[in-house]
């Protein structure tokens, strides 16, 4: 039903791309200090982001981990982590190995960490995925115009978390005006948040019990300890719930997302133990412009880019992009 609704409102995407308001004007990043360190026997600059906007009262802080080839770089890379995003991206061998594949092809790598407890949702409780995580689109646009030696072929790539900054960028906020590919794995998995937590549990789109994404929703729409309504999906939940997290919903039936992009979007999923793939691909199935899907049935874990079958993928799929 969700499907045909989205087909059926195509004939407005114009207008509704309209209405989308570019995070340039709400988010505000200004650098406040650089620093140089090595990894992976490279040498690599620290960059410290400040984050603020007019809507919103928290100052958020962010690093970016920045190294580059030796010889002139073909592009970039902008990668993001799941969860808050507290993390880089390289934090184990094959996402290591990830990251110096790309810089050997000639791409330089940009690896945004979130800083504080909550990461992105540091004191945006009560805001919704959506602002939550609007500023992604501010940073990857501020890194393009002071960071970025070749702005030729920019490719963002996020898994879970890191996925959803990317899919809230290009369904809310127009990121697809500042980059040329998206890679996105495991998920995106908050496509549509009423069928992932309340809906019908025998679809791929239902989130199984104990996965984190339950607090972390209930945190984010101001809920944690507050009725915990997702954490207790057991009850019935009140109308204002399901709104909200139909309002929250990558597609949602009430903000009518942007589902035709200029740039190409990539997924990459298993058949992802936290059902992530199923929430994925609700989203695949509505984009309207370019897109391929791969699939690796034989594999369960969450974390597609740090075992060896979905980080190989990943790199296969880069150098193609290069």
């Amino acid at each position: 039903m969700r499907k045909i609704i989205f087909l059926l409102s195509i004939a407005f995407l114009g207008c509704a791309n309209e209405e989308n308001p570019s995070p340039s004007s709400s988010d505000m990043v200004k650098l406040i200090s650089r620093s140089s360190v090595n990894y992976l026997n490279r040498p690599a600059s620290i960059i410290r982001l400040e984050v603020r906007a007019e809507d919103l009262d928290a100052i958020r802080y962010v690093e970016v981990r920045v190294m580059t080839p030796t010889t002139p770089a073909k592009g970039a890379l902008v990668l993001s982590t799941g969860g808050f995003g507290t993390n880089y991206y390289g934090i184990g061998q094959e996402t290591n190995t990830t990251l110096n594949f790309a810089i050997n092809l000639g791409l330089e790598t940009f690896e945004i960490k979130w800083l504080g407890a909550e990461g992105w949702g540091t004191g945006t409780v009560g805001v919704g995925y959506p602002v939550a995580v609007r500023a992604y689109v501010a940073i990857v646009r501020y890194l393009k115009e002071n960071e970025m030696t070749n702005t030729e072929n920019v490719i963002v790539h996020g898994g879970s978390g890191g996925s959803f900054q990317i899919a809230y960028g290009l369904t809310r906020f127009n990121l697809e005006n500042d980059i040329h590919h998206a890679i996105l794995i495991a998920g995106p998995p908050t496509a549509d948040l009423q069928q992932a937590i309340f809906g019908d549990k025998t679809l791929k789109s239902y989130w199984p019990d104990g996965i984190g994404g339950f607090r972390i929703t209930d945190y984010i729409h101001g809920w944690d300890k507050q009725g915990n309504y997702c954490q207790n999906r057991t009850q019935n939940p009140p109308d204002f719930v399901l709104k909200t997290l139909d309002q929250s919903s990558l597609l949602s039936t009430t903000q009518i997302p942007d589902l035709n992009y200029e740039a190409n979007l990539i997924f990459i999923n298993t058949n992802d133990a936290t059902n992530a793939d199923g929430q994925g691909r609700l989203y695949f199935d509505v984009i309207q412009s370019n897109k391929q899907w791969y699939y690796l049935p034989d594999e369960t874990s969450h974390d597609v880019g740090g075992i060896t079958a979905g980080a190989t993928k990943i790199r296969e799929i880069i150098q193609t992009l290069l």
